[in-house]
C-alpha cells in the first residue's frame, strides 16, 4: 500500500507536518505509478503525441504579438456645433487639446440616424441592409406586429423520456437581431484581444478575445427597456393607467404601508402570474420612513435616493430569479410618493448572460458593489410623468456616470494590448430631457431656469473622462473620440399614421374611429401604406405583408407620391416645412436585408 492511516490515530494524524509527508509520499507513489503507465502508452502511441504538437505549433504561432492599443471613447449625441462653441470658450480644455494634436473632422450619420442604428453601423461596418438593424421599433410583414429590433426572445422546450415519463422543460434564450459581423468578432479570429463595454446592441454577451459588458438592448427584469414602480396615496387617475411605469396606489394605517413589489410574469402549472415579494414602509419622524425588505431595513428621508438593494422572486419549486433596485422617497405629505427603480439584472446572479467572461460581471460587482446593469438606464419616463424632478434626475444620472467612471478607470488600468472601447450616452439623455430650457422656441422653455447650463455642464464633466484618458496615452496608443449623431430641438410631433389616413393611404374598418392598441381597427384591404418606428413607412406590399395589396407596378408610383407629399407638409400653425428629407430604401440600402 502507498499510504496507510492507524485507524486509532483518527484524521488528527494528517495535521501539521505529517500531513504534508503522508501527502508528499502519497504523490510521489502516484506520480510514478503513472509514469510507468505512460511509458508503456507512449511507445505504442509516439505519433499522436507527434501530430499534436504539430497543430499547436501552427494555431499558436498566428498568436499576436501586439503591443499597441487603440482606445475608443463613444460618445452618444456629442454635438459638433456645441463642442466646437464650448471648446472656443476654453471650457473643454481636453477635447480642445485632442483636437489641437490629432485629427478633427465631422462626420456623417446613418439614415436613420437612430443610436441602435448607428451603432451596429460602427461595430460591423455596414449600413442597416446589411446589418438588418433599421429603427429601434421594426415590424413583422406576416402579422404587422411591431417589435423592438435589439434581439428576440425564444422559448425552448427539452425533454427528457424516460420510459413512461417524459419531462419538458421551458427555457428562454435571447437572440441578438444584428446580422453582421461585429469587428470584436474579427479580431478575435486574429487573436487579437478587444475590450468592449457597454457598447449598443451587445445583448446577449458572446464569447470573445477579450472582455465585454453589454449595452443598450439589456432589458429589466420585467423584459422590458426600463419599468419603474411608485407607490402613492394619491388616488390614481386616467394618465396613471396609461403611465410607462407601475403606479401603485398604497393606504397609511397607522403609520404603516403594506403593499409589494411586483416582479416578472412566472409561468408555472399552466398559470401565467405576476410574481410578488412582501414590501413594508413605516413612516417615522423627521420626514423618514424605514423600509423592510425581505428582512432588511433600509432608511430614507425626503429627497434621498437608497444604495442598491438585492431582492429575488420565487419561481416555480426552488426556482428564483434576482435582482437589484434603488429607492428614492419623493414625499411623505401631503401625499406619499415613493419611486422604485426598474429591477436591474442583479451582477452577482444575472438571469442571462450580460458579459464575457460569463462571471465577469460578478467579479466586478464583488470587488466593486452593485451597477446598472440595464442597457438604458436613465429613467426618462420617470421624469416625463414628474415620479421624478429634474433634481432628483440629475442625481440619478450622476450615480450612472459614477458608476461608468468607475469601470472605465478600472479597466483601463488593466489594458495593455489591442481595441478597448466603452460608450457613455449621458449627453444624449442629458439632451433629450433638458434641451428645453436652452431653446426659446420650445413650448416648455423656461426663462431663468436653473437648469439652462445643465447640457454645458454635462459637456464638461465628459471633457473631465477625456482628461483621464488623455494620462493614459503613450506613443504605442491611438486615442479616437467619435459620436453617432449631434442634436437638436424637438418642439412638436407629427402622427405619419393620421396623416396616411388623411391623405388616403390607410384606412379604418367600416364603423371604427379609435383604438388603443396599433393598428387595432385598420381595413388592410384598402390600405397602402403604414408607419412603424421614428419615421419609417412601410407599403402594403403583395406578397411580404399578410394582407398585402400594392405590386410591384404601383410600387415606384406610391414611393414617388408619398414622397412629393412629405416634402411638401407644413405645420398649420407656423407654415413652416415639416419633412426636410425623404429617402427611398433603394437609395440608402444595400445588402441582403435591404
Amino acid at each position: 500500500m502507498l499510504m496507510y492511516i492507524d485507524p486509532g490515530s483518527g484524521f488528527p494524524f494528517l495535521t501539521g507536518s505529517s500531513f504534508l509527508w503522508v501527502f508528499l509520499w502519497g504523490f510521489l507513489g502516484i506520480f510514478l505509478l503513472f509514469l510507468k503507465y505512460f511509458l508503456r502508452w507512449f511507445k505504442k502511441f509516439w505519433w499522436i503525441i507527434f501530430i499534436l504538437l504539430i497543430f499547436v505549433f501552427i494555431f499558436t504561432k498566428g498568436e499576436s504579438k501586439m503591443k499597441k492599443k487603440i482606445i475608443i471613447l463613444g460618445i452618444d449625441a456629442l454635438d459638433p456645433e456645441i463642442t466646437e462653441r464650448l471648446m472656443d470658450e476654453k471650457r473643454l480644455p481636453n477635447f480642445l487639446k485632442l483636437k489641437n494634436s490629432g485629427t478633427y473632422s465631422k462626420l456623417k450619420t446613418t439614415v436613420p440616424s437612430e443610436s441602435v442604428v448607428c451603432w451596429t453601423s460602427f461595430s460591423t461596418g455596414l449600413n442597416p441592409g446589411g446589418h438588418g438593424i433599421f429603427d429601434f421599433i421594426m415590424r413583422d410583414p406576416k402579422t404587422y406586429i411591431p417589435y423592438l429590433s435589439l434581439n428576440e426572445v425564444k422559448e425552448e422546450i427539452r425533454e427528457i423520456n424516460l420510459g413512461k415519463f417524459i419531462f419538458r422543460f421551458k427555457k428562454l434564450k435571447v437572440e441578438n437581431r444584428n446580422k453582421g459581423k461585429n469587428f470584436w468578432e474579427i479580431l478575435s479570429q486574429k487573436n487579437i484581444p478587444s475590450y468592449i463595454f457597454f457598447c449598443p446592441n451587445t445583448f446577449p454577451a458572446k464569447p470573445i478575445k477579450g472582455k465585454m459588458l453589454s449595452g443598450m438592448g439589456v432589458p429589466d427584469l420585467y423584459g422590458l427597456i426600463g419599468r419603474f414602480s411608485f407607490y402613492t396615496t394619491k388616488p390614481l387617475s386616467e394618465e396613471d393607467k396609461e403611465s410607462r411605469g407601475k403606479i401603485i396606489s398604497v393606504k397609511v394605517k397607522d403609520s404603516l404601508i403594506e403593499t409589494f413589489i411586483y416582479g416578472p410574469r412566472i409561468n408555472y402549472k399552466e398559470r401565467n402570474t405576476e410574481s410578488t415579494i412582501p414590501l413594508k414602509i413605516r413612516i417615522i419622524p423627521e420626514k423618514k420612513i424605514e423600509i423592510n425588505l425581505l428582512g432588511k431595513k433600509i432608511f430614507l428621508q425626503e429627497g434621498e435616493w437608497s444604495s442598491w438593494q438585492r431582492l429575488y422572486f420565487k419561481t416555480g419549486f426552488l426556482g428564483k430569479v434576482y435582482g437589484i433596485v434603488r429607492f428614492y422617497l419623493k414625499s411623505i405629505e401631503p401625499e406619499f410618493a415613493l419611486y422604485m427603480s426598474p429591477i436591474n439584472f442583479d451582477p452577482l446572479n444575472p438571469v442571462f448572460p450580460i458579459s464575457y467572461p460569463k462571471n465577469y460581471v460578478k467579479r466586478f460587482a464583488k470587488k466593486w458593489g452593485l451597477f446598472y446593469t440595464q442597457g438604458m438606464p436613465h429613467d426618462t419616463w420617470a421624469l416625463s410623468e414628474n415620479r421624478l424632478d429634474e433634481k432628483a434626475f440629475l442625481q440619478h444620472t450622476d450615480m450612472i456616470l459614477e458608476e461608468r467612471r468607475k469601470i472605465l478607470e478600472e479597466e483601463l488600468n488593466k489594458f495593455k494590448a489591442g481595441v478597448f472601447f466603452f460608450y457613455f450616452d449621458t449627453l444624449d439623455v442629458i439632451q433629450h430631457m433638458f434641451w428645453r430650457y436652452i431653446d426659446k422656441e420650445h413650448p416648455l422653455y423656461e426663462e431663468n431656469s436653473p437648469y439652462q447650463d445643465t447640457i454645458f455642464k454635462y459637456y464638461e464633466k465628459m471633457d473631465e473622462i477625456l482628461g483621464k484618458v488623455l494620462e493614459r496615452i503613450d506613443e504605442d496608443t491611438i486615442l479616437i473620440v467619435l459620436s453617432d449623431h449631434g442634436f437638436s430641438s424637438f418642439r412638436r410631433t407629427v402622427n405619419l399614421n393620421r396623416w396616411l389616413l388623411e391623405e388616403g393611404y390607410l384606412h379604418l374598418k367600416e364603423g371604427f374611429r379609435e383604438g388603443k392598441e396599433l393598428f387595432e381597427g385598420i381595413d388592410w384591404s384598402r390600405t397602402y401604406a403604414y408607419a412603424i418606428g421614428f419615421g419609417g413607412i412601410y407599403l402594403n406590399k403583395i406578397g411580404r405583408e399578410k394582407y398585402g395589396i400594392v405590386d410591384e407596378k404601383e410600387e415606384m408610383r406610391l414611393k414617388e407620391e408619398i414622397s412629393w407629399k412629405l416634402k411638401n407638409l407644413k405645420d398649420p400653425e407656423k407654415g413652416e416645412s415639416v419633412i426636410s428629407a425623404v429617402y427611398k430604401n433603394e437609395e440608402i440600402f444595400s445588402g441582403p436585408y435591404a
